[in-house]
């Protein structure tokens, strides 16, 4: 048999592989176990006095509003929000509350505007999946090629069986499942749109007394700079960067010949030369369709497609695991004193259909993150038991002494 090379019998052969390494393991007595449990609380403790400190300065205040006044989002005559059509069609929905609230301690800039959700699931997995990523990042698409992800939500009309009703795009008639929703499925579908504005009430006695902190609504949805009205916060940044660099991009406009032409935002909400658009981008005159021509879900009068670039979409795109949650949407640049304030919420999405709840948060930071005290809690807890432990540790080796003294005693003693 021929021998091995030196190298290679020396590699096979070494003490590694043959588990002949030297080991060592603690031997464990009651002295060594309270050190190390002692240990382990002195990091623990002061760890967690330094976690409760920084959620002492993280200020966090949520207020529910959907309980306040039922809100009704059928398409009736009484709504708050009025969408009107050029053939005299006129419909009216959801509602507009002023939510009073206090802030009692001191919010420094920036301070974080969350939106919250109670009781709905969006880590379904037919959810998650209810997009297209390659039409969101500005590629064609057809019906056809992304029905799998985004049924029922695919093209107008789908989720009615309404897909052969006629439409006349540009001049060329077509049908509903000719055309193809930008962006396409659930997701972008059920996106988030209820609104907030907030105000400082400078007399309490005095409702008209109203500053103006933040209008949330008063942002491009195509650029995501502030118009007219926005206030000191600002939107552009509360998306992941990847997100805005990468995955979600100004949709691919086919030609007026092609077979299957985009229902999407109008336009001029993309269109705009100063690379802004208006806060009300003018319907489209490209079609006999009403709902095509403003921008609207079919059938659904004021449900406002979204943009591809807006970074709310990217916000609520990024599913969260629980069913409980709550996402950013907007930043405040100023300081909010103590004082009372007010929360002008324009109603549009409607949580009661779903058993859910709906709330706001504003919040600040500090150096570990927004609050959280279930860490604080935690290390305490940990270091706490240590502690207790080690103490107990101590008094079994003090009452009861090292075993073999004990031992050797005993022997002594039966000599």
């Amino acid at each position: 048999m021929p021998s091995q090379p030196n190298s290679q019998r020396q590699s096979i052969w070494t003490l590694f592989k043959q588990q002949r390494l030297p080991a060592w393991q603690p031997i464990l007595t009651p002295l060594n176990s309270a050190l190390c449990l002692f240990a382990v609380a002195i990091m623990c403790i002061p760890l967690s006095l330094s976690l409760f400190q920084a959620n002492a300065s993280a200020v966090d205040i949520t207020v529910h509003y959907d309980d306040a006044t039922p809100c009704s989002f059928a398409y009736n005559s009484t709504g708050a929000f009025r969408y009107a059509t050029t053939t005299g069609e006129v419909w009216q929905t959801g509602c507009v509350k002023d939510i009073q609230f206090r802030i009692s301690k001191r919010l420094n800039k920036p301070v974080y505007l969350y939106y919250g959700l109670e009781n709905f699931f969006q880590n379904h997995r037919r959810f998650t999946n209810s997009k297209s990523d390659v039409q969101l990042a500005g590629r064609h698409v057809t019906p056809k090629s992304i029905a799998s992800l985004t049924s029922p939500l695919t093209y107008p009309g789908e989720i009615r069986h309404e897909g052969n009703r006629s439409i006349t795009i540009d001049q060329k008639p077509y049908t509903f499942k000719d055309v193809v929703y930008t962006p396409a499925g659930l997701i972008p579908w059920s996106m988030f749109n209820d609104t907030f504005a907030l105000f400082k009430l400078e007399s309490p006695s005095n409702m008209a007394s109203l500053r103006l902190l933040c209008n949330g609504s008063a942002f491009s949805r195509f650029t995501n700079k502030p118009l007219d009205g926005a206030g000191s916060c600002h939107k552009k940044g509360i998306a992941w960067t990847s997100d805005v660099e990468n995955k979600y991009k100004k949709p691919h406009f086919p030609p007026a010949s092609a077979a299957h032409p985009i229902w999407s935002a109008p336009r001029a909400a993309y269109d705009a030369p100063d690379g802004d658009a208006i806060p009300q981008p003018s319907p489209d005159t490209r079609s006999d369709n009403e709902f095509f021509n403003n921008g609207w879900y079919a059938n659904e009068p004021g449900h406002r497609i979204p943009v591809t670039t807006d970074e709310d979409l990217m916000v609520w795109a990024r599913t969260a695991s629980l069913p409980k949650f709550r996402k950013l949407y907007r930043v405040i640049d100023v300081d909010l004193p103590i004082g009372t304030y007010v929360m002008r919420v324009g109603e549009h999405f409607d949580a009661a259909s779903f058993g859910g709840k709906k709330s706001f948060s504003l919040a600040t930071l500090s150096w570990l993150g927004g609050n959280n005290s279930f860490m604080a809690w935690m290390y305490f807890t940990i270091g706490a038991v240590c502690a207790v432990s080690g103490a107990a540790f101590l008094c079994v080796h003090r009452w009861y002494g090292d075993r073999a003294l004990r031992a050797v005693a005993t022997l002594l003693k039966a000599e």
